[in-house]
């Protein structure tokens, strides 16, 4: 099924507290007078040419609680930026190929307190060299506070990036200034995963197993796809999401077709799997039938209302999620009426009532998409366009009653560190979270079947069935050790769905690297017992090798 034309990948994320370990200061290394009262902000590649303006282009500001500025005026040339500066304190967002690492989004806040005018010029590679330091220790400093105990690897890569930093400061010219930002960006960017991931480890060795929660991932595939597909998919998971896809469910006018979600219902039923249901409104054109195109606003409510409450209390207690909206924040590709802001809320409102007369027993997720908002700065200047981090404020602010938060988390250009950030931050708005769709590629080769053909992002390498299996360990690692987070839903089981290689299995349906190594995590957290040591003593890494799957 065709879920989208378009996607945004994205980013940004929250602040940590302050340092422990003292970082270097930066002076601007080019001086130069701009067109007052523009800024100039200059970047390096790797090797030390200029960044090209097409790269260059894509950094925007954040303000100090990591949302999205929209782009003022600018003007890109080979590795500078002149831009109007933001009214308020700003950090920055910068996109770079990090040799030894991979293509990754970093950050510049100058230690936590933002930039002004002042500030600049800046060379935006040492900027981001030094920020990255401050997060990482500034993380550790709050979880030492907490009883965890930074492994000595860590310190010490984190000690060497201090000192490329140094070196980088004094070099004698540009070259060899980004040739050593680099080295140190590259050191605490493993640094930062290595410390979130153990960090993470001893979070779930002290809580222990979690049996309640929820590995699922959607089950299109059913039942066309076979016996062997729906093996795979209740070995590995207990929870699934089904098509409710307005376009395809209703095609005609008060004819909706539930017979084959009836017969997935009845298979998850028997094999003891929880089941959830995918979209009941999302204005997307998969979500749109083309006999509701024409409709005035109030008449598209009452048709929404009526197949919100219908769709629910056809199913009762066997479906007890769904995702009540999808992506309502203003994002092109999901807004094709071209509703307003306060729209999209009316209708998040009224999907959240009516399932609640539907089946007053069910648990209401309001699903966002492109958690980073880059699309925010990059779109029109306009003071409706919001973040899903805004959206779902807004959403809580205006008492729309819903349960739970969901975030879609396809490979984001963000590394683990700052994608820990992202859901820490997500979780002060004070519900539980589900990671409701994600993926990553296992090959870079093209990918004619997806809507995406070529596969996006460098984490670490160029994809690989490892490399795959890596992100999905450390991620499934981190959501695992966070008790907000109930649910982390796969998308899809197989390669041919949405992301391109993105499936656990192969299309042939035997399994990836990934599968085994989720599986090898589940039996052993299912294992644990909460464990009461002294603190100090949890050093708790899992190294899992092909011998012990």
């Amino acid at each position: 099924m065709d879920r989208r034309q378009f996607l945004t990948l994205s980013s940004g994320t929250t602040a940590l507290l302050a340092l422990s370990t003292a970082t270097p200061q930066i002076s601007p290394t080019l001086a130069a007078s701009s067109p007052s009262p523009w800024i100039k902000l200059q970047a390096w590649t790797a090797t030390g040419e200029p960044l090209p303006p097409h790269v260059l282009n894509q950094t925007f500001f954040l303000t100090l609680t990591d949302e999205p500025l929209p782009n003022p005026p600018r003007r890109v040339t080979q590795g500078t930026l002149w831009s109007e500066p933001p009214s308020v304190p700003f950090a920055l967002v910068l996109y770079l190929w990090v040799q030894g690492f991979g293509k990754v989004t970093l950050y510049a806040d100058n230690q936590g307190w933002g930039y002004t005018p002042a500030d600049f010029p800046l060379n935006l590679n040492l900027a981001c060299a030094q920020s990255r330091l401050h997060r990482v220790w500034g993380a550790i400093a709050t979880w030492k506070s907490q009883g965890y105990a930074c492994p000595p690897p860590v310190k010490a890569q984190l000690q060497k990036a201090a000192a490329f930093l140094q070196q980088a400061l004094a070099a004698a010219n540009s070259k060899a200034m980004a040739a050593l930002a680099n080295d140190s960006l590259r050191e605490s960017l493993w640094a930062g995963e290595a410390a979130v991931f153990a960090q993470a480890q001893d979070q779930i060795r002290q809580q222990g197993s979690r049996p309640h929660f929820l590995f699922g991932c959607n089950c299109f595939g059913h039942p066309d796809s076979g016996a062997e597909y729906d093996r795979h998919f209740q070995q590995l998971f207990n929870f699934a999401t089904l098509p409710f896809y307005w376009q395809s469910f209703e095609p005609k006018a008060g004819q909706p077709n539930f017979g084959k979600t009836d017969g997935m219902v009845q298979w998850l039923e028997q094999a003891g799997i929880t089941a959830k249901g995918h979209p009941l409104v999302w204005f997307h054109e998969a979500g749109l039938p083309a006999w509701v195109k024409g409709k005035s606003y109030a008449q598209l409510q009452d048709l929404l209302r009526q197949r919100v409450r219908e769709i629910t209390r056809h199913y009762g207690d066997r479906i007890s999620y769904y995702d009540i909206i999808n992506e309502a924040h203003d994002i092109d590709w999901a807004n094709l009426l071209n509703f307003s802001a306060q729209q999209q809320l009316e209708m998040t409102r009224l999907a959240a009532e009516a399932a609640a007369q539907g089946h007053p027993h069910l648990q209401r997720i309001i699903n966002t998409c492109c958690q980073w908002a880059e699309y925010v700065a990059r779109g029109r200047q306009d003071p409706q366009l919001h973040s899903a981090y805004h959206y779902l404020q807004t959403c809580i602010a205006t008492d729309i009653p819903f349960e739970i938060i969901g975030m879609q988390l396809y490979y984001p250009n963000q590394d683990m560190f700052e994608i820990n950030r992202l859901l820490e931050r997500f979780s002060q708005l004070g519900k539980p979270i589900h990671i409701t769709e994600l993926g990553v590629s296992s090959n870079t080769t093209r990918a004619e079947n997806t809507p995406f053909p070529e596969p996006p992002g460098l984490w670490h390498g160029p994809w690989s069935e490892t490399i795959q299996a890596d992100w999905v360990e450390q991620f499934y690692t981190l959501c695992y050790s966070k008790p907000y987070i109930e649910a982390v839903t796969w998308w899809d089981l197989a390669d041919g769905g949405f992301w391109p290689h993105g499936g656990l299995l192969r299309p042939d349906f035997t399994p990836k690297l990934s599968y085994l190594r989720l599986a090898t995590l589940q039996k052993q957290w299912r294992s644990l017992s909460p464990f009461r040591e002294s603190k100090t003593s949890m050093q708790f890494n899992v190294t899992i090798s092909l011998l012990e799957r």
